[in-house]
């Protein structure tokens, strides 16, 4: 069943919620029928969500009520809206919730928008929208004792981000460290606090993987704030 990843107070008072959904859950998607995914949607949070067409790059969007840019071509939203729901659909890639005092984004992590640069884009318009202390929490992904990595790109992003993201898969052949590469973006962008998931999508039968199993559904990574 859906987790509860973060249910903390914020300095306003209001709460931020951040909900990961599992395979009991249902394919959240966004190819799956209109009827069926909006009930799915509104068992887990009701009301209109920001959900992104997502195509591992750097495009960030600016969120300014509830549903706003729905459907927009793009790998994560920002928002200062305590009534808008921001969603990532993933199945290995990395779901990344940024907070700041006043603000909330997400956004959708693999190696190619690692290298583009999407979570130093994604916590700069944060910090434009939500001046303050940047903090985040990475979802489920896959891990690198299942994420094989053909050794050309992985020398390409050791490159960019250093040997340490640079691991073996359980059967030794070597792969990307997804969270490593995560934890090192942030770092530069000065993200003060980290929290990560330790649940891995390619061996854990909690969640759809697509490197393992080829798998066309996805789960969700669903945040919001509560409160006026």
């Amino acid at each position: 069943m859906a987790r509860i990843l973060v249910s903390r107070r914020r300095p306003s008072g209001r709460m931020l919620r951040v909900l990961a959904t599992e395979v009991s859950d249902g394919n959240l998607a966004i190819d799956e029928p209109t009827g069926v995914l909006s009930q799915r949607r509104g068992a887990l949070r009701p009301g209109p969500w920001t959900w992104l067409s997502q195509v591992h790059g750097d495009r960030v969007v600016q969120v300014d009520g509830p549903g706003d840019g729905a459907g927009t071509e793009a790998d994560a939203a920002v928002t200062a809206r305590s009534d808008a729901v921001l969603s990532i659909q993933v199945a290995d890639c990395a779901p990344v919730v940024l907070t700041a005092p006043e603000g909330l984004a997400v956004a959708h992590v693999g190696w190619r928008g690692l290298r583009a640069g999407v979570l130093e884009r994604t916590s700069a318009l944060l910090a434009q929208v939500a001046p303050g202390p940047q903090t985040a929490v990475v979802g489920p992904c896959i891990r690198a004792c299942c994420y094989e990595f053909g050794d050309s790109d992985l020398d390409a992003l050791c490159g960019q981000f250093g040997d340490e993201v640079r691991g073996c898969t359980d059967d030794g052949r070597p792969a990307l460290d997804l969270p490593a590469a995560v934890r090192i973006a942030l770092e530069r962008c000065e993200v003060s606090e980290i929290e990560f998931d330790g649940a891995c999508t390619g061996c854990d039968e909690r969640y759809w993987s697509h490197r393992t199993g080829g798998s066309p559904e996805r789960q969700a990574l669903v945040a919001w704030i509560e409160g006026p």
